[in-house]
């Protein structure tokens, strides 16, 4: 019985070190194909407080300021920027039609904790500590922001320009035609963000 389950967990190794052999071997044939303007930053914003944000600043542009808080060694800072980031990123896949482009929030998380290094998500999970849960007064004090600095008006293009349309060559902005930006904003804060 013993030398049975043996055979078998050598098997199994041998499978997993022939799939990842295989798994390298197509990796290496990988060819990554990106479209003008794909997750790209319009605007130098730096370390912005929130005071400061202005609505032209795409998540691709807070991205960049996210990186240079973190690097600065102002956390807190950073962590409110990842917020806002992921809110107007919420914001663009209710208008973005093309649902692929839709994960361009998810490869710029990836892009800036590749660019943060391994420090980055111990010094976040501290910092998502000091803000506190919905309801703080840091969680209120955002809310209070984002209400007053309203819905965005950056050019959705960085998260256009990550999904497949942009291969079709097909006319127009990619955008739906019933968006509405004040109405789907309010939905963000009171559904996204939680503000009460």
């Amino acid at each position: 019985m013993i030398r049975a389950i043996k055979k078998k967990e050598f098997a199994m190794r041998w499978l997993a070190v022939v799939c990842a052999i295989w798994a390298s071997q197509g990796a290496a044939q990988v060819t990554n194909y990106e479209a003008d303007g794909n997750l790209e930053s319009t605007f130098d914003v730096g370390c912005v407080p929130l005071s400061k944000l202005s609505n032209d600043y795409s998540p691709a542009d807070l991205a960049g300021g996210v990186i240079r808080c973190f690097k600065d060694g102002q956390d807190d800072r950073a962590f409110e920027l990842i917020v806002t980031m992921q809110l107007r990123t919420a914001f663009d896949t209710l208008r973005v039609e093309d649902t692929t482009a839709h994960q361009a929030g998810q490869v710029m998380m990836l892009e800036i904790q590749y660019a943060a290094g391994d420090a980055f998500g111990p010094r976040m999970q501290e910092a998502v500590a000091r803000f506190g849960d919905s309801g703080s007064p840091r969680h209120n004090a955002l809310c209070a922001q984002m209400a007053e600095v309203g819905p965005p008006t950056h050019s959705p293009r960085y998260m256009v320009q990550h999904g497949m349309a942009a291969f079709t060559e097909r006319e127009g902005d990619r955008l739906l035609d019933d968006f509405d930006p004040e109405e789907s904003w309010e939905i963000l804060l009171e559904e996204y963000l939680q503000c009460g």
